[in-house]
């Protein structure tokens, strides 16, 4: 049973209101470049030659103010007919404010960071010693425990547990990425003609570019001192020669994929996900829901709310999936190390997301910090640190300290995924859908660690079979996310996210008879503005 309406009336219906808003002076479109300074105010700021003077420190501020301004006025005062662009306006202007207070206020992006370079050997490396670094007070072993104030780390950052052997009942997730499938060894350079070493801020302008390029486009840190958990620490080679004694071996054995395996894996993910998404695609174009009509439309489908709960989770994973498998295939193995050089290391292409037993071994803590995609994670904990750090002074370590630190990081996610929603032309509700959403998932994470220690405390804990204990984390995660899922999933579908195409041939509606192409239209115009710093490009989608 097809919708009553198509996916091309409600996109007409979109572009007839974005035009009634445009000539009746309530938005402007979004130009490109006039409406997208943010980043490039960043870039500019951490682009000064290395000074010591106080003015060069202290500008992060006023810089800071404008990006500020910059985003904030493109958020209210900008608009798309195209639904990705539009929710993008919101999305990115939200994080570009983010991802700037984490470089240059919650850090200092000029002094802060360092980055794995690799260097011409001019002499014998020193030995690698002190692997040992002092973490100023607070202690933590590899398994968590205490210490006398000292902590084991890997080249950028704490060392990861080791990943459980994948599972036969994964489903999609192995199948789709697994970091288990690389097993081939990245070629090791010869020891005698290279070695490794951290580079701070660096003062030829070239170099800094490329360095002030890389941090500002690298989310997860990869190669960083700040690099997150669910990457690949560096390889032995390069760990081995490291020049600064910053950083120990992993005391994991890890291998990395040769360029061949990492492009016919990712190849192979990239094939089935995109075969997912189109039948996806078509599944979710017979029910009105999914074309911004609504959650009181009548649906093809049996158990009409869970049922969609389901295909918005499906249609979310396989199309964020779908774009982050291009880094890989694109990056690395298309352009390669010949044209991005060391950008091009496989070791930097980790999967995005974790395994599915990381939900069965924690719950919902596991759902958010192990499973899904950890790309805004860094930025989310800065602000908890800085939040619950510098401002409350409350330990990490505390009840209060933890509590602060993750409500402050999914508030953030919260304010991100609003913003996008406020900037679409379909009818949400930013606060009370996206907003509250993630609000309440460390409510939920909170209540399942209590009733964990509680039960530990009363020895029931150890009583319950581990099997059982996983089932239970299974049972809570599919619970909440059925009591709170609809929050997100119908601020997505109210937004008319599910209108665009991902992909430009569709085999599903090709067999049909609908039409194999499905990309048409201008994907761009000039926009002539009454000034010439407000002409540029504006998108339309495709």
């Amino acid at each position: 049973m097809a919708a009553s309406i198509t996916t091309h009336e409600v996109l007409d219906q979109l572009q007839s209101k974005y035009e009634a808003a445009i000539d009746a002076g309530n938005y402007q479109p979004f130009v490109w470049p006039h409406r997208a300074l943010g980043p490039y105010l960043l870039i500019l700021y951490l682009l000064l030659p290395p000074s010591p003077s106080p003015a060069v420190h202290y500008a992060r501020y006023p810089v800071f103010a404008l990006i500020i301004y910059v985003s904030v006025t493109a958020i209210l005062d900008c608009r798309s007919p195209a639904v990705t662009v539009g929710y993008g306006i919101g999305l990115l202007n939200a994080w570009t404010i983010l991802w700037t207070a984490t470089l240059i206020i919650f850090n200092d992006g000029r002094r802060d960071y360092k980055r794995i370079e690799r260097q011409r050997r001019l002499d014998e490396a020193p030995s690698v010693e002190g692997l040992v670094e002092n973490v100023q007070g607070e202690t933590s072993a590899l398994d968590g425990s205490t210490t006398d104030g000292l902590k084991l780390v890997h080249p950028v950052g704490e060392l990861p547990e080791p990943e459980p052997e994948p599972s036969a009942t994964t489903d999609l997730a192995p199948k789709l990425e697994s970091p288990e499938i690389f097993a081939a060894q990245e070629p090791i350079p010869s020891s005698s003609q290279e070695i490794y070493t951290w580079q701070p801020f660096p003062d030829n302008i070239l170099h800094r570019l490329d360095f002030i390029l890389d941090l500002v486009t690298n989310f997860r840190g990869l190669r960083w001192t700040h690099q997150g958990p669910g990457t690949y620490p560096a390889p032995q080679h390069i760990r081995e020669t490291l020049t600064n004694p910053e950083t120990p071996p992993s005391l994991h054995p890890t291998k990395y994929p040769s360029y061949s395996l990492l492009f016919t894996s990712n190849l192979q993910s990239f094939v089935l996900c995109s075969l997912t998404l189109d039948t996806l695609k078509y599944v979710t174009s017979l029910d009105p829901y999914f074309l911004a009509q609504g959650q009181n439309t009548p649906s093809p489908f049996p158990i009409a709310r869970t049922t969609r709960l389901i295909l918005s989770l499906l249609f979310t994973y396989t199309s964020l999936l779908n774009i982050f498998l291009l880094a890989p295939l694109v990056l690395a193995c298309t352009f390669g190390p010949r044209i991005l050089g060391p950008h091009a290391s496989t070791w930097l292409y980790p999967p995005y997301y974790g395994p599915l037993s990381s939900i069965a071994d924690k719950g919902l803590a596991g759902l958010w910090g192990g499973w899904w995609h950890q790309l805004f994670r860094y930025a989310f904990e800065a602000a908890g640190e800085f939040i619950g750090g510098k401002v409350l002074r409350l330990s990490k370590n505390s009840i209060s300290g933890g509590v602060v630190r993750s409500l402050v990081a999914f508030v953030c996610s919260g304010i991100l995924h609003a913003c996008a929603s406020y900037t679409v032309l379909g009818g949400t509700h930013p606060v009370r859908g996206s907003f509250l959403f993630f609000v309440l998932q460390p409510v939920g994470i909170i209540a399942q660690r209590a009733l964990s220690i509680y039960l530990k405390q009363k020895g029931y804990r150890e009583a319950i079979p581990p099997w059982m204990r996983k089932t239970g984390n299974v049972l809570v995660v599919v619970l909440w996310c059925r009591v709170t899922g609809p929050l997100i999933a119908d601020e997505f579908a109210a937004a008319g996210i599910w209108l665009y195409e991902p992909l430009p041939v569709s085999l599903v509606k090709g067999v049909k008879g609908e039409g194999w192409w499905r990309w048409g239209g201008p994907w761009v115009r000039w926009y002539s503005g009454d000034r010439w710093w407000r002409s540029g490009l504006v998108f339309l989608g495709g």
